[in-house]
């Protein structure tokens, strides 16, 4: 787990790591379906998923800074 600054307890503490489905704008069906068969056929992900990181001690959700994504890097999935 990845140690990172809590703002609600106000010291560093270990985090755990989730990962959210992120909402979905339906503009058409027909965007919607370019899309979905566009990111099949590139062969990525077609679940859009955002990582949350709250603290072990307060289960506050402290926010993800663009200096600390290096820190996920380590983490270990189950």
């Amino acid at each position: 787990m990845p140690k990172m600054h809590c703002h609600c307890c106000q010291k560093t503490t270990h985090h755990k790591v989730v990962l959210k489905r992120c909402d979905e704008q339906q503009e058409s069906v027909l965007k919607s379906m370019t899309c979905f068969f566009a990111t099949v056929f590139k062969g990525a992900h077609y679940v859009k998923m955002e990582k949350q990181a709250f603290c072990r001690a307060c289960n506050s959700q402290t926010a993800i800074e663009s200096q600390q994504q290096g820190v996920f890097s380590g983490v270990k999935i189950a």
